[in-house]
Parts: structure tokens; sequence; C-alpha cells
């Protein structure tokens, strides 16, 4: 029998699903972009790790996080706060919860999308633009001292315990940014008048709480005016379900409450090759359909050492297509010290979260996503090397891991390859990496996590157990873990992680490319002197004054100014 270690906020039929060694096992189709791998395709090749130079720190993080709430509390229309837009899951919607949470062979379920779709359209209003708010749609109107408007609504919904919003047909000014935060103190933004991925659509980020607040901020001076073209759609709510937020605490046999008893901190295993792999690995959420789902990933290392491409590994049966990858949410950093017993939430996950991915190379062969992260990872991080020489038919290879089991915190567990470990249909050696595990365990929410050599090198990542007991997370005699193998897809994902070969063509001064095949990369290549993207910054970048600016427009926030 077969077991994902994928965890999913919500129900499908399509994943956890259960198979015997002789029976086809349930796994996901996905697109595979890149050059096709394949087991001994590629010559093995040895990459180290790399420290991340920039990003940001948790204490920078905080304190960004309180000066941009603090503003926005400012700005926001009297009134909003008692007029909140409330959904809630159903009766039949929340016995579907409760089903799939009692359903033990399955996933963790613990929450799912709602629709909302709330249209807000300024058009009619426009004229009753003024320093005294108005109703508009679910929110409150009113008009800036730098002849701008802000217009915000709170989004309630009941029994949550965190949420995200859709927020989609986004017709917005170029002048204007959207924001979402909680009176708590949490606040996210500014997203851009197209939104992060640029199709005029976009999940936020995740607000811990059953309330979360949609800010819309003009500028200026031509408020009045465009206005009247201002529209867009608040269509989703991604709801939590709040019993997971209250009463966990860790217990001596696990290492949260809500864990099965092998799982460890990874905060008590130091000294080990997994070290690495927790300034790395992040706990991934996500929306696909309606459902939240999580798993786990890690940076990449390339060998380009004239940029800094944040590269993520995970699994194809977490994340397989365009739109859940932009919506991936994933918090870096998020640990427990040792012996600590106060593990948070479910619902509420630390460490430094970063919004939004594109895919580079997927396949279900070898079970494997490659994602270049839309934001810079956090200060302190490491881009983990790699190394494409197969192990899958090498008994007794040790391996590590670090993990996020069911929304914990970091958890460690170790093995070794054992090449007499019974298959499963669909999954045979050489593009899987069976193994037997020595120290504590993965559960769902695992899944995707590198699994890294004695080297510190990433060697594959977990795909999910094979096994007579796969109902029993902790059974690691009766069980394999399965590794989707590195050294099986390198090929596919080597134009990324390897691109030794270079044919020129003229420079490109704003892709992040060595175009030119000089070792010189956008800016830092002499072909670019005199780019207006050498001299200026592009619209979405951070600024200070108009002038840094190609468009001579920098608005915002204090501090958290952007190209408009």
């Amino acid at each position: 029998m077969v077991r994902r270690i994928r965890t999913f906020i919500g129900s499908s039929p399509s994943f956890g699903g259960i198979a015997t060694l002789a029976v086809t096992t349930l796994l996901c189709t996905g697109l595979v972009v890149g050059a096709p791998g394949g087991a001994g395709n590629a010559p093995g090749k040895s990459v180290p790790p790399e420290s991340f130079t920039g990003g940001i720190t948790p204490e920078e993080d905080a304190a960004q996080q309180t000066a941009l709430h603090q503003w926005l509390m400012g700005e926001m229309p009297a009134g909003v706060l008692n007029m909140p837009l409330v959904v809630a899951l159903t009766e039949p919607e929340k016995g579907e919860l409760r089903k799939a949470q009692e359903d033990k062979s399955g996933p963790n379920a613990v929450g799912r999308t709602k629709l909302i779709n709330e249209f807000v359209r300024f058009s009619p209003e426009a004229a009753l633009l003024s320093h005294n708010p108005v109703r508009v749609g679910p929110g409150m109107l009113k008009a800036t001292s730098d002849g701008g408007f802000v217009w915000a609504a709170v989004i309630r919904s009941e029994g949550a315990g965190a949420i995200r919003v859709h927020l989609d047909h986004l017709n917005l000014p170029d002048d204007a940014d959207l924001f979402f935060f909680s009176t708590a103190g949490q606040a996210f933004g500014p997203y851009s008048r197209k939104g992060p991925n640029g199709d005029g659509q976009f999940w936020t980020n995740t607000l811990f709480g059953s309330e979360g607040i949609v800010l819309l901020r003009h500028y200026g001076p031509t408020g009045a005016a465009d206005l009247k073209g201002t529209s867009f759609q608040i269509s989703e709510v991604g709801h939590i379900s709040q019993q997971f937020a209250a009463g966990l605490i860790a217990v001596t046999e696990s290492f949260c409450s809500f864990n099965v008893p092998c799982i460890e901190n990874a905060s008590c295993h130091t000294a080990t090759p997994a070290d690495p792999a927790k300034s790395a690995v992040a706990l991934m959420q996500w929306i696909s359909g309606q459902f939240i789902y999580t798993c786990t990933g890690g940076l990449l290392n390339d060998t380009v050492s004239t940029s800094q491409i944040p590269y993520f590994l995970t699994a194809n049966h977490c994340i397989s297509t365009s739109g859940n990858a932009s919506s991936l949410e994933t918090y870096f950093q998020f640990s427990l010290p040792c012996g600590s017993t106060s593990c948070p939430p479910q619902t509420q996950p630390g460490g430094i979260q970063r919004l939004g991915s594109t895919i580079k190379a997927t396949g279900t062969g070898g079970d494997f996503t490659l994602l270049q992260l839309n934001q810079a990872p956090p200060a302190g991080s490491i881009f983990l090397g790699w190394n494409s020489t197969a192990v899958a038919n090498t008994n007794n290879v040790p391996l590590y891991r670090i993990s996020h089991p069911a929304w914990a915190p970091q958890a460690y567990s170790d093995g070794h390859v054992d090449t007499s470990a019974p298959t499963c249909t669909g999954w045979p050696r050489g593009e899987r990496i069976y193994s037997r595990t020595t120290t504590a365990g993965t559960e769902g929410g695992s899944s995707g996590s590198p699994v890294l050599n004695a080297s510190s090198q990433v060697v594959g990542q977990l795909s999910g157990a094979c096994g007579t007991n796969v109902n029993n997370a902790c059974d690691n005699v009766n069980n394999a873990t399965v590794d989707g193998a590195f050294a099986f897809y390198f090929n596919s994902v080597k134009p990324f992680l390897d691109p030794t070969t270079c044919t020129p063509v003229t420079e490109v001064c704003n892709d992040g490319i060595d175009n030119d095949c000089d070792g010189l990369i956008d800016c830092a290549d002499p072909d670019c002197t005199g780019s207006p993207f050498c001299t200026c910054s592009p619209v979405g970048s951070l600024c200070s004054v108009n002038s840094d600016c190609c468009s001579n427009k920098c608005k915002g926030p204090a501090g958290r100014k952007t190209c408009h």
C-alpha cells in the first residue's frame, strides 16, 4: 500500500489515496516543463550550498508590519469595523469537513474555501467622494487629503481560525494599492494594481483569526476622476477551521499534540547533515479549487555564481499547475526551541511569510516540481546543495530530512536507503528512493521535503510511504519511506540549476539571466549601461523618492513606498 504525505485543508478524492502493491497507485498528472529526465541520463554532479545575501530579518519583518499596520489603521474610514461582510460554512460543508477529519486513512482536513462573489464598483458613487465616509458595497469610502481616496471593508468568516481572501477582476488606477490586514497587528501589501502575478487576480497572505480588512488606497491627486473606473471582486474566502486554533500543546510522546507520536522537534537534533535544511525548508500553503493544502519544500542552489535565484523544490503531487503556484504562501524559519511545550495552532504557523511562485519544471516521473519564488527568502536563508549521482540502488546510504508534518514547526527524521524494500505500483525503484526511517518520522504535510545525503546535499524529495501498514505513520518496519529521485529527473531541472551551456544573445537588462554568456547579469553587465532598468526602478519596486522610479511615481506608506 502507499500513503501520500501531503496534508490539505479540505477534502479531495484525488489525494491521500490507498493502493495495494499490485494495483496502480493513485498519482496526479502534471505538466512537464523542460527537458525530460531519466535514470542515468545525466552525469553525477555535486553542488555545495550557498548562503543567501540580503533578505529581511524577523526583526525587520515585525517592524515593517507594525509600521504598516499603524498606517493602515489610521487610513481606514470610520465605521468600517461596524459593518463586516459575514460568510459562514453551511451545515453540509461542516459535515464534509467533519467526515474528512474523521477519515484517518486520508489527509488531515482543517478547512476549505467559501464563495463570496462581492463586486465592488465605484462609478455611481464618484460624485459622492468627500471627506465624510459613505458606504460603497460592503465597505466605506472617503476622500483623502492628498486628493486620493481610501475604501475598506471587513471580511469575517464565522468560526475561522485563519483566513485568506481571493481578489479578482482587478480594475485599479495606476496610483492605487491594495492591502490586507487585521486589527490584531498583521498587515500585508501593497499589492499592485494587477496583483502580484500581473493577471488581475490573486490570493492574499493569510491572517490569523476570523476577520481581515481589505483596504484600497489611491494616492491622488486625481482621485475623483480615477474612482469612476475603479472596480474589483472579492470572490472567495479561504476558511481554516477554528477548532484547530486553540488548546494545542506539546506532549511528551509527540512533538505537538496534533502530531503522531514519532514526530520529533528539529531543534532537538543539532550537528547533523540536516542542519543546513533548517535555513532552507519552508511550510507551504496554497489554494486549489475548493480547498487549502499544505506541503513542505526547500530552496535549491544553482551553479551561477553571479546571481541568487530563489528556486524551490517540492513534490509534483503537491503543486503542478501555475494557478496553484501563484497562490503559494511559504513560511520560512518556522521552528520551536527544543523542550518547548507551546506549539502554535495548526492554523497559525510562525516564521516569515512569502507570497507567490511560478513553475519552472514539474513532472510525475520522480514526483518533482521546481518553483521560483516571487519574493526573496528571508535573511539567513540557505540555498541547499544537491548531488545528481543516483543513490536509489545503493543500499544503506544515510538520508536526513527537515519537514513540516501537519503544519507543525520544523521536524527532524533520518534513515537509510533500503534496496530490499518492496516497491509500490507506479513508483519504481530508481525513479524513487526507498528507505527505512531510523529516527523519528514524517506524516501529512511532510510531502515535498528535501531529503539530504551525509554531505547535506539534496538527492530527492518526499513522495510518501509504501508498505502494508501505511495508516500508521510511525510503523517504520512494515512501511518504507519513498522519495522522488533527484538523479532521475535531473535533466528536467538542469536548465535552471546547472545552465552550463549558453548561446549568446543580446543582453536583457531586467530578467535575471546572463543572456550574452559573459558571466554578468542585468545591470552588472556593461551592456546595460544607460538602460532605464539600471538607472531607475520598475513598477512595484520599493522606493524612497519619485526619482527612484522609472515612472517618477513613488507612493505609499512611509517605509513601504513602491513605484507606480
